[in-house]
């Protein structure tokens, strides 16, 4: 097993350490904000393709038009993946020599 060190940060601080960002409060209920805007606009961008998959489906079309200009496009294709569970069952000398570990940072707006 690899061990992907190229992206790491600079040596943070212990997970739990908290630190007071009171300066930053105003950043904080803004990003609050966008996070509930964005959750509505998927939303709302989930149902608006539904609906327009649906006629294309409906109509055995895969091309969407407006006034004779195509829009969407609603087509298939394949795709290939790599089951990683069998893989590691199966092979598990494989999984291992062709894995690659690596931290990975995440930022999370926490409940009020």
């Amino acid at each position: 097993m690899k061990q992907n060190t190229s992206n790491l940060l600079a040596i943070a601080p212990d997970v739990g350490v908290k630190r007071p960002i009171d300066p930053f409060a105003q950043i904080v209920g803004t990003l609050r904000r966008i996070k509930s805007k964005q959750a509505k606009l998927s939303q709302e961008r989930k149902d608006g393709e539904a609906v327009l998959k649906a006629a294309l489906v409906a109509a055995g079309a895969t091309v969407g038009t407006v006034n004779g200009v195509p829009v969407v496009s609603f087509a298939s294709s394949v795709r290939v993946a790599l089951d990683q569970s069998l893989l590691k069952e199966a092979r598990p000398d494989v999984f291992e020599e062709f894995s690659d570990v690596s931290e990975v940072w995440t930022f999370r707006l926490l409940a009020a």
